[in-house]
């Protein structure tokens, strides 16, 4: 019981008290002296139960149930994702150049001001097209991405773009090195790859970021391929997870067998633009993903997904019926 209210009550009790004058009536006033004597002893009970009528959330156990949401959003030909908790904000990737204002728009729809973490998985053009633009709206804290060999950086515009906007940005920039950990609210999540930094191809130099939150996991994997899955097999990742955001947009040079052996998703996404020029995702990836589930969504069929987790079970929601 909160000391001030324990007072105001032995001060009505008292008040009330002066004007008693039967014995009934003493008596009466003497077993509610009692009564308020042992409230104020056993710590309030009378007035946290007071408390607990007036505000329903304090006996709701949900109430206080936190809850995160990953967003896969429909940038067309290229990747997006945001996860959300507590507050707390990563993005990961952004996208073509053309992109950002539906980026912005979709975070501002959020009520984002700030990202916490921005996730660079590789340096091509469908994954970092937007992240100037995001980073000149929104302060960011840290940015994660690969670190490059001189013979992997690109040279054109695009990432020279991506690299002015970092120089301009306060974030911290941080290499996406194998094991790292980062909280991010009360979800956390891991750097699982690039295991290496010899791949000939960039893809294969994607930041595989896990995140679990409760007993659920959720794994994006930018555009590695099955020479990088098998790295991080070889490596003894934790790749196993509930929903899996596939690699380079449902290729046939991704989701191989054994990768997909480990991973064993429930559900599937597949970020992809309506009728891409590469044909993704190629009828091969997706028969082998569906051999481990049917829950496989497609932004180029249901538009922006979201997936929300409350640390047990999943809901997934999407923009447009599947097509």
């Amino acid at each position: 019981m909160k000391r001030k209210q324990a007072e105001e009550i032995i001060k009505s009790v008292n008040e009330t008290g002066k004007n008693i004058k039967s014995t009934k009536g003493k008596i009466l006033y003497i077993l509610l002296l009692l009564i308020v004597a042992v409230a104020v002893v056993l710590g309030g009970a009378f007035l946290g139960l007071w408390d607990n009528l007036a505000d329903p959330d304090a006996t709701d156990p949900e109430a206080s149930v936190s809850t995160c949401k990953v967003h896969y959003i429909d940038v067309g030909q290229g990747d997006c994702e945001l996860v959300e908790c507590d507050g707390k904000y990563m993005l990961i990737d952004a996208s073509e150049n053309g992109h950002e204002n539906e980026i912005i728009n979709y975070l501002k729809t959020l009520g984002v001001e700030k990202l916490d973490y921005v996730v660079v998985s590789h340096q091509h053009s469908d994954h970092i097209g937007g992240i100037p633009e995001v980073l000149a709206e929104f302060e960011a804290d840290n940015i994660i991405m690969p670190r490059l060999t001189k013979s992997q950086t690109p040279t054109n515009s695009t990432y020279k773009a991506f690299l002015n906007a970092l120089k301009s940005s306060e974030a911290k920039i941080t290499e996406a090195k194998v094991g790292a950990k980062y909280n991010l609210g009360t979800a956390t999540f891991e750097i699982l790859g690039p295991v290496t930094n010899d791949a000939e191809d960039i893809n294969n130099m994607s930041a595989v970021v896990r995140l679990d939150f409760g007993e659920n996991s959720f794994l994006f994997t930018g555009d590695a391929e099955t020479e990088e899955e098998l790295e991080m097999l070889d490596n003894g990742a934790n790749l196993d997870c509930d929903v899996l955001k596939a690699g380079h947009h449902g290729s046939s040079t991704s989701s191989c067998n054994k990768f997909l052996d480990a991973v064993t998703p429930e559900i599937c996404v597949i970020s992809c633009g309506e009728g891409n020029d590469y044909g993704h995702p190629h009828d091969k990836a997706v028969n082998r993903i569906k051999k481990h589930t049917d829950d496989v969504f497609r932004t180029d069929l249901c538009g922006d997904i979201v997936i929300v987790s409350d640390g047990k079970t999943l809901s997934v929601s999407y923009e447009n019926s599947m097509r």
